[in-house]
């Protein structure tokens, strides 16, 4: 099945970029795939969906299990190893891509192409990020109205664009997920500093 999704999304991306959503038809797509119509909506509602593919953060439910069953539940502060498996997260789900510049290049040339796809991958990024800030919540046993999650989690989805930038870029060849640790350590760094109180007065 992970085969068949991942065919669907690629030969989907190819055509968009060659010929434009409009420019091939479903039977069209699956034909490529050596699939059946029904087949391909078992997997995607649309076109477009299967352009679009699976947000960034979207677990199994075996790895969201194995993933809250590694927290602590101890009450006392966050897990000790929750930076470290919110990366092997983040490096897994990244394995599971066509992470390279090539298919980078095609994904923004869709969206130049298709402008009206920009909303649904913005609105389908964010939905992504909440629910996995849910995940970590029920992780670390935490309100949902706790501010930790969400900050966690976008904090770390900001360091990961930040670093898919460098990484697509032409000044570097070094492996995503050494620089990816490389830039978290140094964000570990600076937030390692003491931070006295700050005066706001006067201050939005």
């Amino acid at each position: 099945m992970e085969r068949t999704r991942a065919a669907l999304v690629g030969e989907a991306r190819a055509l968009t970029a060659r010929h434009g959503l409009a420019g091939f038809t479903v039977e069209e797509l699956c034909e490529r795939v050596e699939i059946s119509r029904r087949t391909f909506f078992n997997y995607f509602p649309s076109k477009e969906d299967a352009v679009l593919g699976e947000p960034p953060l979207s677990l199994t439910p075996e790895a969201e299990n194995a993933f809250v069953a590694a927290g602590r539940h101890d009450g006392d502060g966050i897990s000790p190893t929750l930076l470290q498996d919110l990366v092997a997260v983040i490096l897994a789900q990244i394995g599971r891509t066509d992470f390279t510049r090539e298919h980078a290049k095609q994904y923004h040339d869709i969206i130049h192409r298709e402008p009206q796809l920009l909303p649904r991958i913005l609105h389908n990024g964010e939905a992504q990020l909440r629910r996995f800030a849910e995940v970590v919540a029920r992780r670390e046993n935490l309100p949902p109205d706790d501010p930790l999650p969400r900050t966690v989690v976008y904090a770390l989805a900001d360091i990961t664009r930040h670093t898919a930038d460098e990484f697509f870029g032409d000044d570097t060849d070094r492996p995503f997920a050494e620089l990816l640790l490389r830039n978290l350590d140094i964000v570990r760094r600076l937030f390692g500093q003491r931070l006295d109180p700050i005066e706001t007065a006067g201050n939005p």
